[in-house]
């Protein structure tokens, strides 16, 4: 089994570990609710969901284990926070952790792809510099 399709069948049991959780937290029974919770869906899950379709996008090998060593960060520290908020604590406010967690995956995404395009960029400024040194000498 190749790193991709690992990442894949964790990222597809993740998400649909937090489609259940949004049904938990949820009211599915009412009709109006389908309707603002299905965009929901898609904001709660669609961090779990990101890994893989990034890391098939992508085709080096250092990239796809990055994306693959973020999602099993993410998901362990999230899934911490899911059940500590939903299942320990009792809140009447544990649902704001389906909007506050994706945000922060969301923006943990953004930041390592601009982390992975700095060094990308960086090593071919590197590369680049080293071929006209060696033109020159």
């Amino acid at each position: 089994m190749t790193l991709i399709t690992a990442l894949c069948i964790s990222c597809a049991t993740v998400a649909f570990g937090l489609a259940a959780l949004v049904f938990y937290a949820g009211v599915p029974s009412r009709p109006g609710w389908w309707i603002g919770a299905l965009p929901f869906a898609l904001w709660v899950i669609g961090p779990a969901v990101a890994p893989c379709l990034i890391a098939n996008h992508k085709s080096r090998q250092w990239f796809s284990i990055t994306m693959f060593l973020y999602f099993a960060v993410s998901s362990i520290f999230s899934g911490f926070a899911y059940y500590d908020a939903f299942f320990r604590s009792k809140s009447s406010t544990a649902a704001l952790t389906l909007v506050f967690i994706p945000f922060y995956q969301w923006l943990a995404i953004a930041l390592l792809l601009l982390l992975c395009l700095g060094i990308r960029l960086s090593r071919r400024g590197v590369e680049k510099w080293r071929s006209s040194v060696h033109v020159i000498n």
